[in-house]
């Protein structure tokens, strides 16, 4: 081409759980300066309003978006799990050749860079009216070794393989690690970087040093406590909003991203 510009990328909506989006309604979503979106028949489509030359240049740009999308999508509830997967680009030449020095068209595709698995198995099949909403502006980073390492646990615990306190313990040693032996103490100073009340945080590693078998192989407390179910909706969201959180400091840390504070978790 000529002068090739990237109108388009096609991706297809492949859900965790087989048939979950099979007659969902269209989705439009342009609340994006870079593109519109739209998904309609487990076809998402997005189209740019800024200038790129080549599928890869674009799919680059969009990639943080997409993760932020399928991770909160993942964190919101296991049903709505999701991954887009590339399909096709729509490229067009802003300087064609006149019609007899046009060379044969080229085919407008190039094979898959960007994998990122957050499939879970799932046991029943729920159809759902409507595909998991995007999220308006921002972007998350899951090939950061923090945020990937916080997500991996996540997931070995809803898979069953792991207790919830050792996941959030973990999880919340990670959100700290960084800024050990720093002015104001590890904790002030993530909650700073992070976005997140210091009440979330020490709510949490009172639950973690205190409750269930966690709390005895830490010789914290005479005998096992455990927790209620209170706590556990509190902490399972919580450490949602964490793992979220890791991977969109990470994408970029100049987001403004709103606080987490206790009022946007179950009450304890």
């Amino acid at each position: 081409m000529n002068d090739p510009q990237v109108v388009a990328l096609i991706y297809t909506v492949e859900p965790v759980k087989a048939g979950r989006y099979d007659n969902a309604n269209p989705l439009r979503h342009s609340d994006e300066p870079e593109f519109d979106l739209t998904v309609e028949d487990k076809i998402a489509r997005f189209e740019f309003k800024k200038l790129y030359r080549n599928a890869h240049e674009a799919r680059a740009a969009i990639e943080p978006f997409i993760q932020n999308w399928e991770l909160k999508a993942e964190m919101r509830a296991e049903s709505d799990s999701f991954r887009l997967r590339y399909k096709d680009a729509e490229i067009v030449d802003r300087n064609p050749l006149p019609p007899r020095q046009r060379p044969a068209p080229l085919q407008a595709r190039t094979r898959a860079v960007f994998e990122v698995d957050f499939s879970v198995e799932a046991e029943a099949t729920l159809v759902s009216p409507d595909y998991p909403p995007p999220p308006v502006g921002g972007s998350a980073n899951l090939n950061d070794p923090d945020a990937r390492s916080m997500y991996d646990r996540y997931v070995n615990y809803r898979s069953g393989n792991e207790p919830l306190l050792s996941m959030v313990y973990f999880c919340l040693t990670v959100f700290e690690y960084r800024f050990i032996g720093q002015k104001l103490g590890k904790r002030k100073n993530a909650c700073r970087h992070y976005h997140i009340d210091e009440k979330v945080l020490d709510a949490v590693g009172n639950l973690t040093a205190n409750k269930g078998d966690l709390s005895v192989a830490r010789k914290r407390a005479p005998c096992i406590v455990p927790l209620t179910r209170q706590e556990e909706k509190f902490l399972t969201k919580a450490v949602q909003e964490m793992v979220c959180r890791a991977a969109q400091v990470a994408a970029d840390d100049s987001q403004n991203l709103p606080q987490i504070t206790m009022a946007s978790l179950p009450r304890l």
